[in-house]
């Protein structure tokens, strides 16, 4: 093993310049999610349509995103690193864009998947490499809230998806619903496009940029703050993906609300709890940052043990209105880590290697939270249905995932002391190599 310098030099840009670029970005990611949504809240419609099953419906909304989004996030993320960020970006935005669009001129139910495949390709590369790009704008001082206004798309885009899917579905039909949110992101593109490119400035020096992807792996790796916050945010990820998955098909068993009404008011309450709680943890992560790096962890560990036990009491409550309201805030406060998690990740990076480095940790956020976590609340559920009834085996199968609230609060709390013993990625240090 051998070390070798980074010539990457920690330069961000003027203020103004970077909460312009900050825009761009966070409207990239609100698109991001608008796109993603328009699949789900249009689901019916296109069952009807073609004569689907609820499995095959499943497969477009699940499966045939899940797999292939977490598949080439990390080959799209390494090209960015590589060669421009902002460039890469902006293609990929492209490519989901047509692909979103496409959707809607399908005649066939293998087109749709193959269609919705291709947006999860482009889309893989919107998160990793974002958090790259908006490290490269923004010093370390301000990064966790520059990374919240980032996340607060994503919710955002979550309401306004399937709102958004909802009215010109109904209104111009399922088709158009997927051509109009499609067509504008052709335009961004072209403002993502023009952004300043940062980190093409160390590209030339260091040999590990040359590597494998298994050699660059082992390079982020050798940190053993990056192993630990890896695992630390794909258990996080199941204590948000896992519950929210089934707080729809939850208010309608336990509470007898009607399908719009529970799509409806949980999405606000993921929209807005979530958006929120990203810009609140994001203030709070940099100002506790200025007392250590480690201190940020602490506020994850407290506030997903908080967003558990206040979960704990929405799934108890009888009424549906304060169950929905308090939701709000269960997901407020688990949200707060977001921020925290993804300005480590960076944190903990070479600068060379931040797109990389956010899109392994992606992947197991893909795996695990998005895949994984819903399918055993399901699977738990069903196993209970003999025993407890549909109803409440959903709501049994929810509380026993509110479990994970407790192994992740533990492991924030151990990110925080291997922070604090490892201590900081040297500046224009890459540390150790795996080739030598």
């Amino acid at each position: 093993m051998s070390s070798e310098v980074s010539l990457a030099v920690e330069t961000p840009l003027p203020r103004d310049r970077a909460y312009r670029a900050l825009f761009v970005l966070a409207l990239v990611s609100f698109t991001n999610y608008v796109d993603r949504m328009i699949l789900p809240a249009v689901s019916q419609p296109i069952k009807l349509e073609f004569g689907l099953s609820d499995t095959q419906v499943g497969l477009l909304n699940g499966l045939a995103f899940v797999l292939l989004y977490a598949a080439s996030g990390v080959p799209l993320a390494r090209l960015a690193d590589r060669t421009s960020r902002p460039l890469v970006l902006a293609g990929a935005l492209a490519f989901w864009s047509i692909a979103t669009a496409t959707c809607g001129a399908v005649r066939h139910f293998w087109q749709l998947a193959l269609a919705r495949a291709c947006v999860g390709i482009g889309e893989s590369a919107c998160q990793p490499v974002g958090y790259a790009i908006i490290s490269d704008y923004f010093p370390p001082e301000r990064r966790a809230s520059a990374m919240a206004w980032f996340l607060v798309g994503n919710s955002l885009g979550v309401t306004a998806g399937f709102a958004l899917g909802g009215w010109l579905g109904q209104m111009y039909g399922w088709r158009m619903a997927f051509v109009a949110v499609g067509v504008p992101g052709l335009l961004l593109a072209l403002a993502v496009a023009r952004l300043p490119r940062m980190h093409e400035q160390s590209r030339g020096g260091p040999a590990y940029l040359q590597h494998s992807m298994l050699q660059t792996v082992r390079v982020l790796f050798a940190r053993r703050t990056f192993r630990w916050l890896a695992l630390q945010n794909a258990v996080y990820s199941a204590t948000i993906f896992g519950p929210i998955a089934w707080l729809p098909s939850f208010f309608m068993r336990s509470h007898d609300l009607p399908l719009h009404v529970a799509a409806t008011w949980t999405g606000l309450a993921i929209g807005f709890g979530m958006g929120g709680g990203m810009l609140v943890g994001g203030m709070l992560a940099d100002w506790l940052a200025r007392g250590g790096r480690h201190r940020p962890m602490w506020l994850g560990t407290v506030s997903v043990a908080l967003s558990g036990l206040v979960m704990l009491v929405v799934l108890q409550l009888p009424d549906a209105r304060w169950a929905l309201g308090i939701t709000f805030v269960a997901l407020l406060l688990g949200s707060m880590g977001s921020p925290v998690n993804t300005t480590a990740i960076q944190n903990e990076a070479p600068p060379e290697l931040r797109a990389t480095a956010a899109s392994i940790a992606l992947l197991a956020v893909g795996i695990i939270g998005i895949g994984l976590a819903p399918l055993l609340v399901g699977m738990l559920s069903d196993s209970l249905v003999a025993a407890h009834g549909p109803t409440e085996s959903l709501r049994i199968a929810m509380l026993a995932s509110l479990s994970l609230c407790l192994v992740t609060a533990a492991l924030y709390a151990q990110v925080a002391r291997v922070i604090q013993s490892e201590g900081p990625l040297p500046i224009g240090a890459l540390g150790t190599s795996a080739a030598g």
